[in-house]
């Protein structure tokens, strides 16, 4: 029990006070979430990904097998989530049935992870500098399912897979990683100093400012409510995905940081996408809003059971 306090203590009281700082600026200071989302998506983060990635050892055969198996992944939980929500819907006795929205939003929010916000940052704090880049590429391939996927999924269909893939060209982030890999590649192992600590600043401000836009975001949700669909889908993101992972991980012959970051970053809460798609796609966007808190509410405990396995090699 001490060790899982520690635990607790030592990673997530650092991500839920930053997270609380930025949930005191929405609520005091109205701060929009809008432009620091806006920030991180065309600035810090193609930068963190960049310097993740370009100062790294990993070998292209690591890289290949984290990020397709990130991919992997994801569709499995989505079929798995599937299944689960069809029987919940059909062979569950509840005082109203699931509405085909419903089932669309609980559905993505159950295979697209906060593997930026979250889950950057716990994996670094838990297993040290190696893991966060797998933890960034992880991310990176988790957001190519969740802007394809995603819309797909949350359009029930309407929208083609093209137009879909067509939005990962629209992504700074890919781009960010595919200049890395192409200087390392070229043989580059150092950029000019001017370059290189832009890089590193802008990247090294990037979790913090992560952290603070979850809690700007957490700051504008609402009361939860649809208690079935709200336990259903969060024990499929924090319970069922994790052990998804482990599966896909001795089957990658994944070992070290990279099976650990592969398999947390899996156990991460819903991400801020999903809402995104809601509005999109006129799906249930106080149900979207509602499985993103209690999913990142729940987060912290299932996480830090799930950090202790790693830690000391149970899982």
């Amino acid at each position: 029990m001490l060790a899982l306090l520690n635990i607790f203590v030592d990673n997530m009281i650092p991500v839920l006070a930053i997270a609380a700082v930025g949930v005191l600026l929405r609520r005091r200071l109205h701060v929009d979430p809008a432009m620091v989302s806006r920030m991180m998506f065309y600035v810090f983060a193609p930068a963190l990904a960049f310097d993740a990635v370009f100062t790294s050892d990993i070998s292209g055969g690591d890289f290949l097998r984290v990020y397709f198996g990130t991919l992997a992944l994801m569709a499995a939980v989505g079929a798995l989530a599937f299944l689960v929500l069809r029987w919940l819907k059909l062979a569950v006795s509840t005082r109203r049935q699931i509405s085909s929205r419903e089932f669309a939003t609980t559905l993505v929010a159950t295979f697209v992870f906060n593997g930026a916000n979250f889950g950057i940052s716990i994996v670094s704090f838990a297993f040290g500098g190696e893991a966060l880049t797998y933890a960034v590429i992880i991310y990176i391939a988790g957001s190519t399912v969740a802007w394809t996927l995603g819309p797909y999924v949350s359009s029930s269909g309407a929208a083609s897979m093209l137009k879909s893939l067509n939005s990962i060209l629209r992504t700074p982030v890919v781009y960010a990683l595919a200049l890395a890999l192409a200087l390392k590649a070229a043989g580059i192992s150092e950029l000019p100093p001017a370059l290189s600590r832009t890089s590193q600043l802008l990247a090294d401000a990037s979790i913090p400012l992560m952290l603070v836009l979850l809690g700007l975001q957490l700051g504008g949700f609402r009361k939860p409510d649809r208690w079935q669909l709200l336990l259903s889908g969060a024990a499929i993101r924090l319970l069922l995905a994790p052990l998804v992972a482990i599966a896909c991980a001795s089957l990658l012959s994944l070992d070290g940081t990279a099976r650990s970051a592969f398999i947390l970053q899996a156990g991460m809460p819903t991400a801020v996408l999903t809402l995104i798609l809601a509005y999109e796609f006129d799906t249930d966007r106080d149900l979207a809003l509602n499985l993103i808190m209690t999913t990142t509410l729940l987060s912290p405990i299932s996480l830090t059971v799930l950090i202790y396995l790693l830690q000391n090699g149970i899982v």
